[in-house]
């Protein structure tokens, strides 16, 4: 079974901005993007959905 409290433990408020007219730009914390093997240039997929947005590495 999933344990939600050790990934709610997790949670940080960050900041978004606009980066020209058609991107936003979101920086993850170099922590949460080494845990997730984000911390070297990689490929993601962006799905939205009803509760937010889903960022999932993809490997390639």
């Amino acid at each position: 079974m999933l344990d939600l409290s050790n990934k709610l433990e997790k949670r940080e408020i960050i900041k978004t901005w606009l980066a020209g007219q058609h991107s936003c730009t979101l920086i993850i914390p170099k922590e949460f993007a080494k845990e997730y093997g984000l911390d070297k240039p990689s490929h993601v997929i962006v799905e939205g959905r009803g509760e937010g947005i889903l960022i999932k590495k993809l490997d390639v």
